[in-house]
């Protein structure tokens, strides 16, 4: 059950109705970018109404606990079986969406680690050749200071 749309909450009782945890709701206040509105009363107590939540649920859609809030509002409403049936499909489409976009930036983040990893072991290969190059070298150099001849001189 939801508390009426304008009645002032504490952040702990609109958490309590809303499935979450207060501090989540002190979290959403404090964003940068569209937080959560209060409501200061009288004597400074910062509250918060159940309208201006659904407000901010359905302006960061792409938050879980956002989007939980809006089905359990939406499933507590008293809608006809067609009406729910669209409410539902709708709901269904957006999670359908929202893991559509979730894989793609899992992909696209595991392709650009692979080519940072191709692109680390091209450089430990270069390194390592020129390492062998120089150990070569340095193999050959010893090889004429230590040869019998040069050990008399």
């Amino acid at each position: 059950m939801t508390p009426d749309d304008e009645e002032l909450l504490t952040a702990s009782e609109l958490a309590r109705a809303a499935g979450v945890s207060a501090s989540t709701i002190a979290n959403w206040t404090s964003r940068a970018d569209r937080p959560l509105q209060t409501v200061t009363t009288a004597d400074g107590a910062i509250r918060y109404t159940w309208s201006q939540l659904q407000e901010f649920c359905s302006a960061h859609s792409k938050l879980q606990a956002a989007r939980r809030i809006r089905r359990r509002a939406l499933s507590g409403l008293q809608l006809k079986p067609e009406e729910a049936s669209a409410v539902q499909l709708e709901e269904l489409k957006s999670l359908t969406r929202d893991l559509r976009t979730a894989v793609h930036e899992v992909l696209q983040a595991a392709i650009e680690a692979a080519r940072q990893n191709e692109e680390a072991a091209r450089s430990h290969r270069l390194q390592l050749e020129r390492f062998a190059t120089a150990f070569a070298a340095y193999d050959a150099g010893l090889g004429q200071a230590t040869a019998p001849s040069t050990l008399n001189d």
